[in-house]
């Protein structure tokens, strides 16, 4: 009798705990960026062009060419969530893997910085409810 009760305890479970990461399309409202409050026509582009600014500030203050044993241009892409709280978490790179990881660095002193402020993003919305957005952000850089 034990393992019919567990077995719908367990599908309940992961029901209820499982979120569903949406994207773009799928959402009622795009994420703001705390620079973006202004722009809720169109808070995609808002969004992109301002978290790229802010990304390579932070990196033409770091002295990549010392880091990265290269020369040229590097490419990374960076994958991430913006969860529910307006943080960026689950960061995957691809490309280049030490820009990749300096930039994921990167990102976590913005979330920082943007707590300190009290300046969150603004997570996106389905329904009036907060939810995760995956976003992907490219990232380019030329070393000398």
């Amino acid at each position: 009798m034990k393992p019919y009760f567990l077995l719908p305890l367990l599908f309940f479970f992961n029901f209820a705990l499982s979120q569903e990461v949406y994207n773009a399309k799928t959402v009622d409202q795009f994420p703001i960026y705390p620079t973006c409050q202004d722009s809720i026509n169109d808070l995609p582009n808002c969004f992109d062009k301002n978290l790229n600014e802010d990304v390579q500030k932070k990196l033409s203050a770091i002295k990549l060419d010392k880091i990265i044993k290269a020369s040229g241009r590097i490419f990374t892409k960076v994958n991430f969530v913006v969860n529910e709280e307006g943080s960026f978490s689950d960061i995957k790179v691809s490309g280049n893997e030490i820009l990749g990881r300096i930039v994921g660095e990167v990102l976590l002193r913005i979330n920082q910085e943007q707590t300190e402020n009290n300046t969150k993003i603004i997570p996106a919305k389905v329904n009036g409810n907060s939810v995760k957005l995956n976003y992907s952000l490219p990232i380019e850089y030329t070393l000398k």
